[in-house]
């Protein structure tokens, strides 16, 4: 008896394993929405891009809308209607299903640099939606970095150390961003040793540091280079010295390019609005997550604040501290 019910346990997983069943599975389709994307920056022109958005099942990509009616309000007050660029086109990346397609995007211009402490306003109507896109962001203050210090001496002149402050507000949540940019130029052999050749170096260029209010990529004891963390660009929040004189250390490593050989080297020193760093910070997160499908990892919803549609209206005050 215990042999025919074991036998008979056996025989229906068999039969289920060959069975198969369709279920039709009626997802719903978010309607398409205006996409706005730009970053405001007080060294540069007003430029964004305004697309359309589909659902995460679709077979469509994302495009361009070439008609769109957009508005540019500087303190609530009209500065001029955006019109599309369609002489330039960005090649935009797409992933899916292992597979890179890329399109192109343009974007829509206007003769405006954006000012410190402005508020700005974009609104963006298009004749194939019924809602106006709205979207607001404020250019930060300047700060006022002092205590700049360049060495060259360490490691034997291998590591150049950085270093600046500045004072935070305190009366607010602040966000920076930092990147260092180089151009330099260095003699060396030809791969046949008989003459000299010149090599050029024009980029942002990677750091180290120890700060704790960097991302802590590293355990320092464990990590060979004894730093914490190591980028060409990092983004931080005020969280660990609100209200404080900051001061900044970045070692940067030069065993090919020495600073000496360098005609320019800036820090590009960035105050970011809030939603900014709010954008940045789950677009990060997102990225890290991979692709999405049943293999992938959670989805992680990318910071907006477009009313009406999707994407990020973001802004920063850029500044240039020139060591070079």
């Amino acid at each position: 008896m215990n042999n025919f019910i074991k036998i008979t346990f056996i025989l229906s997983l068999i039969a289920s394993c060959d069975m198969e069943t369709v279920i039709d599975l009626e997802i719903p389709q978010d309607p398409p929405m205006i996409v706005l994307n730009g970053v405001l920056d007080t060294d540069t022109t007003i430029s964004v891009v305004i697309s359309n958005s589909v659902g995460a099942f679709s077979n469509n990509n994302p495009a361009f809308l070439p008609n769109a009616e957009a508005f540019l309000y500087e303190n609530n007050s009209l500065i001029g209607q955006i019109f599309p660029d369609t002489d330039t086109a960005y090649q935009v990346n797409v992933y899916g299903d292992g597979l890179q397609i890329t399109y192109p995007m343009y974007v829509y211009k206007i003769n405006h640099t954006p000012t410190k402490n402005f508020t700005y306003r974009i609104e963006v109507n298009h004749p194939a939606f019924t809602e106006t896109a709205i979207a607001e962001t404020r250019i930060p203050n300047d700060l006022n970095i002092f205590n700049i210090d360049v060495d060259t001496t360490l490691d034997g002149g291998d590591i150049t150390r950085l270093n600046f402050s500045f004072n935070d507000d305190g009366t607010k949540r602040n966000y920076y961003m930092i990147k260092v940019y180089a151009e330099c130029e260095k003699e060396v052999d030809d791969e046949y040793g008989y003459y000299w050749d010149y090599e050029y170096l024009a980029e942002d260029i990677p750091f180290y540091s120890n700060d704790p209010s960097f991302p802590q990529q590293f355990n320092i004891f464990d990590e060979p280079s004894g730093y914490s963390f190591e980028g060409d660009e990092v983004i931080f929040s005020d969280a660990l010295f609100d209200g404080q004189e900051k001061n900044i250390i970045l070692d940067i490593p030069t065993y090919e390019y020495k600073f000496s050989y360098c005609d320019t080297v800036n820090i590009e020193f960035s105050t970011f609005s809030e939603d900014t760093y709010s954008y940045y910070s789950t677009l990060n997160n997102h990225l890290d997550n991979g692709e999405v499908n049943i293999f992938g990892g959670e989805v992680v919803s990318v910071y907006t604040n477009v009313q009406n549609g999707l994407g990020a209206l973001i802004s920063r005050n850029t500044q240039i501290i020139s060591l070079k």
